[in-house]
Order: C-alpha cells, then structure tokens, then sequence
C-alpha cells in the first residue's frame, strides 16, 4: 500500500483546492441566505409604512369629502 507521502505535489493542490472551493461555497450560500433574509426583512418594514401611509391619505380625502 503507498503511503500518503507518494502522492505527486500537484495531487495535494488539487485536493486542497477542491477542499478550499467547498469552504467558499458552503458560506458563501450561508451569507446570501443572511442577506436574503434582511432584505425581507427591509421589504416587510417598508410596506407596513406604506400601508400606513396610504391610511393616512385615505382619512385625509375623507375628511376633505365631508
């Protein structure tokens, strides 16, 4: 059986590099899924203060109606 120390330079620097693209692709997800939920996060602030903005306008045409 050959020992780990036979494998060829080029060998290992592959293995790292796949071992090193895994690491980046494991937290780059990670991030885009932190950044997805604050933008949700964002998006759901924003349109409660459009939904209140609009009640607002609403009441304002209703008493400029009456």
């Amino acid at each position: 059986m050959h020992s780990l120390n036979a494998m060829p330079w080029f060998a290992w620097l592959g293995i790292v590099a796949i071992v090193v693209w895994g690491l980046v692709m494991i937290f780059g997800r990670s991030a885009a899924l932190t950044n997805r939920h604050q933008a949700d996060e964002e998006q759901r602030r924003e349109i409660e203060n459009l939904k209140r903005r609009i009640e607002d306008l609403e009441a304002q045409a209703n008493r400029n109606n009456q």
